[in-house]
């Protein structure tokens, strides 16, 4: 790849697919700097965020949520033609240079230079009021800091690089630590918080159903929800980093939370999803694939009677290969499920969330009763009555709800994993599992810098 990989790659924001069933709007692949000289309007500010949000739905797709679902030993991928799913995030070391290792990387940085093309060119439209244009940067900073936290959680500890909005031959942007892109991200989300406070009661565009299918994110108010609701998610892991605690950022989280649709008394779905359709020109579930398998310790670690195993589908036929086998499948791998929406962040994730920063500041009571309204109503469970006496009583209880509630939507097992130093203290499943923690900085971005490691500064 050229030398200046990340900044051709980040370069590419205007480049973004069809979303049909985001608006309706015409054909996104051409859409062109050259179309956008004079300035945007409200149908161009339409197709930049129709791009936007098809993009951010991309990088919740197959290589992400397997990658990471299989680093955190839920996910199988068996591939007779593909064994790298296996060997390299199992039973090796991922090649940096190639689809493992090197993966699950340039696509969150086409959504930062798409959010950062949107904000950027909103100032200068014609025909949106100020408050428009404020809603218009805070829902595009939102999702920039989305994708730079998804890039976060596949590197964690190398670090990534934030400050990427330069010019196509401007050096590539440095790597920065993992305590210091938390703090950029969350004062990415701190900004938009303040843009979307002023946006005024409607957007200037149409949003996709996902935005009003399980909750109301599609005026700027209720996505501002949403806003408040990463942010919060930021600020647990802010506090749980080793490398620079924060224990002020607890404090941050449950206020944050507190602001956002987080509700024990709702449906623990609701939330704001990706959608699928199979409309010619759409994009279907990325997790509808036969190949995919459960590790057997998610069925072998499950209550009986937890409604939650609605999530795990037995076969009949055992999936083999590299080493291990599986006879369960997550439901939502199934061919039937191509149009099954999947959730950016829903409401037992933010209860959870709460719970964990509530851990942290000693009140093992508030957790106790966060972690019972997910363990009521997503398990079906009876409550925990004894309180916890201890913190690991605590997180143990806490992640069994998280496994099964989030279970294929994303990083979060693996991240949490990593948050409380468990990742390397299990037993392995496969002879000589290295239990790698993350993926690799792609060999591309190495060679831009000339350079054969990176280990980012963390002042």
């Amino acid at each position: 790849m050229h030398k200046r990989s990340l900044a051709l790659i980040v370069g590419l924001g205007l480049a973004a697919s069809a979303c049909k069933d985001s608006t309706g709007v015409g054909d996104l692949n051409n859409v062109s700097a050259d179309a956008l000289a004079g300035g945007l309007n409200r149908s161009s500010t339409q197709l930049l965020v129709t791009g936007l949000l098809n993009q951010t739905r991309a990088d919740q797709g197959l290589r992400t949520t397997v990658f990471t679902e299989t680093l955190a030993r839920d996910f199988y991928r068996l591939d007779a033609n593909e064994p790298r799913f296996i060997t390299e995030l199992l039973g090796g070391t991922a090649d940096p240079g190639g689809f493992v290792g090197g993966g699950a990387f340039a696509g969150y940085y086409v959504t930062v230079r798409a959010a950062n093309n949107l904000i950027d060119a909103v100032a200068n439209a014609t025909g949106l009021t100020d408050a428009e244009k404020s809603g218009t940067r805070g829902l595009a900073r939102t999702f920039k800091a989305l994708a730079l936290y998804r890039v976060l959680e596949t590197r964690d500890s190398l670090g990534i690089a934030v400050d990427v909005n330069k010019p196509i031959d401007a050096p590539p942007a440095e790597f920065v630590c993992k305590p210091n892109a938390l703090a950029y991200i969350s004062a990415q989300l701190d900004t938009a918080k303040t843009e979307l406070a002023a946006a005024g009661g409607t957007f200037a565009f149409a949003l996709p159903s996902g935005f009003s299918k399980f909750g109301q994110f599609n005026t700027p108010a209720a996505f501002l929800k949403f806003t408040r609701g990463l942010k919060g998610k930021v600020e647990v892991y802010r506090g749980l980093s080793f490398q620079k605690p924060n224990a002020a950022s607890f404090d941050v989280a449950i206020a944050e939370l507190g602001g956002s649709f987080l509700d024990t008394a709702a449906p623990m779905s609701n939330g704001m999803y990706n959608t699928y359709s199979t409309s010619a020109g759409d994009a279907v579930n990325p997790l509808a694939d036969a190949l995919i398998y459960l590790n057997p310790s998610v069925q072998d670690s499950i209550v009986a009677t937890d409604l939650r195993n609605a999530k795990i589908t037995p076969v009949a036929t055992a999936g083999t290969g590299s080493g291990v086998s599986s006879t369960e499948k997550p439901t939502n791998s199934s061919p039937d499920s191509l149009t099954t929406p999947l959730a950016i962040l829903k409401n037992s994730e933010l209860i959870l969330l709460r719970a964990q920063a509530e851990i942290e500041k000693g009140d093992l009571v508030a957790a106790q009763n966060d972690i019972n309204a997910v363990r009521e109503k997503d398990g079906g469970l009876p409550r925990y009555i004894v309180p916890f006496t201890t913190k690991r009583q605590a997180i143990d209880a806490l992640l069994y709800e998280k496994r099964y509630s989030l279970l294929g939507e994303g990083a979060q097992r693996l991240v949490d994993l990593r948050a409380y130093s468990l990742l390397r203290t299990r037993d392995p499943e496969v002879i000589g599992d290295p239990f790698q923690a993350t993926l690799p900085i792609p060999k591309s971005e190495l060679d831009a810098r000339n350079t054969t490691s990176i280990t980012p500064a963390c002042p």
